[in-house]
């Protein structure tokens, strides 16, 4: 059945609800008033700050140095413990790998101690290279480096382009003892044709007036031309002579320069294959040694047996150094409202490992920002006046860097200026449209 509709304004409902007292409607807004008055005034006085949140690192000013794998597998050999004294450039340990670490170790010391400019220079200088080396990567540049060396060594102990050249220097110095002689022996040549000339002018003086016979003019004839024949004979031997000494002079030449091309080849591979094993030494210990980069407090960090199975990128040893420095906060501020952010702001720091509800939070100072910019944001440095004391009167441990959120203060303003800010933005937006 549909009800019938009551209205609220008769007099019958008016009698049974009665009228309110008129205190309460009173009473009611002026408490009201006074409520939106207290609150429109302390606006003036409570102040809204406005933050950019911006992640933080608090570390030293020398910061801990981290030892990092560079190289997948289990560790060879680890040489320190927890919390031992290490020095820069100390082996803390190897990475597994084909080669025998030992050996490695053997022919860096090897070539620290024999291997120097002075083994270029000595000739008498034996072949002491060790053999039988496991050296896995290394092993094909080292056995090039043996043979270079051993060619070296034996060129130069069987000394062949030396002894070659005192040899046919001195078989030209009698080919110029020969010269000298048939030149001797043809002078001699010369004055005995010389005198059979005369003999034969005299001869044919006498044969033309009929004082000889033709018989003994023929015969003098005859001998003129023998020793003619003689001077001729001598002049071609001392020819040939010149031309084989010249040739002895060239066959020195050749030889020289065949003695120097070849040293120099000889050395130049020797040099070649040392420096190629020099880079392979050195690439091998970059990759599998695992070495202090700094003096310090050593700490493992994610390593503890030499069973351990370890990804190349994985952070092994922290070393703290003996004077961290002065402690700060390095941030990056983030690109979005970064140029609100500037030098001498307040930056309060929430540290990840201790919460600010229970410890407090860090006070610090925006120090500098940097002007340069990453993918994540502009870096900036803040200094910490307190030292990692809290606003809770807390003093936080540094025995290793600590994570964090940075809440910068980048200007304090009220309630009041907070709530009509959107209104003057759209007040000075509708002005600029009027006046466009």
């Amino acid at each position: 059945m549909q009800q019938e509709k009551i209205n609220i304004k008769s007099d019958e409902i008016t009698e049974i609800l009665g009228t309110p007292p008129r205190w309460i409607v009173r009473w009611g807004i002026t408490v009201i008033f006074l409520v939106i008055g207290v609150v429109f005034v302390g606006s003036f006085f409570f102040s809204y700050p406005d933050t950019v949140i911006a992640p933080v690192t608090i570390t030293s000013e020398n910061p801990p140095s981290v030892v990092v794998a560079r190289a997948t597998g289990k560790p060879a050999a680890i040489f320190v413990s927890d919390g031992e004294k290490v020095f820069i450039g100390d082996t803390l340990g190897v990475i597994e790998n084909p080669a025998n670490y030992r050996d490695v170790f053997y022919l860096s010391k090897f070539f620290s101690k024999y291997v120097s400019n002075d083994f270029l220079k000595d000739s008498t200088q034996d072949n002491l290279l060790p053999k039988h080396l496991v050296l896995g990567d290394i092993q094909s540049v080292y056995n090039s480096f043996s043979k270079a060396t051993n060619d070296l060594h034996i060129f130069r102990k069987l000394n062949y382009y030396p002894q070659k050249i005192s040899a046919l220097e001195a078989e030209l110095h009698q080919y110029q003892i020969y010269y000298d002689r048939q030149w001797s022996q043809r002078n001699l040549t010369v004055k005995d044709l010389k005198i059979t000339q005369q003999q034969f002018n005299r001869d044919s003086s006498l044969f033309s007036k009929g004082v000889i016979a033709a018989v003994e003019f023929e015969k003098s004839q005859a001998i003129l031309i023998s020793k003619r024949q003689a001077l001729e004979n001598s002049r071609l031997n001392l020819s040939n002579t010149a031309i084989t000494i010249e040739k002895l002079k060239q066959n020195i030449v050749d030889t020289k320069l065949e003695f120097e091309s070849q040293r120099l080849k000889l050395e130049e591979d020797f040099a070649n294959s040392l420096s190629q094993l020099t880079s392979s030494l050195a690439s091998w210990s970059k990759i599998y040694v695992l070495t202090a980069s700094s003096s310090g407090k050593l700490n493992f960090m994610s390593v503890w047996s030499d069973q351990q199975e370890v990804k190349a990128g994985d952070a092994l040893f922290s070393i703290t150094p003996d004077s961290v420095g002065e402690i700060q906060a390095r941030m990056v501020i983030p690109f979005e409202r970064a140029g609100k952010v500037k030098q001498g702001q307040r930056v309060n720091i929430k540290l990840d490992g201790y919460s600010y509800l229970e410890f407090g939070m860090v006070e610090a100072r925006v120090a500098s920002i940097s002007s340069g910019y990453n993918d994540k944001g502009f870096p900036a440095l803040a200094t910490l006046p307190n030292g990692l004391k809290t606003n809770y009167n807390t003093n936080i441990p540094f025995d290793r860097e600590l994570l964090g959120t940075a809440e910068i203060t980048t200007e304090d303003i009220t309630l009041l200026q907070r709530l009509f800010s959107p209104l003057k933005h759209i007040y000075k937006s509708r002005i600029q449209k009027e006046e466009k």
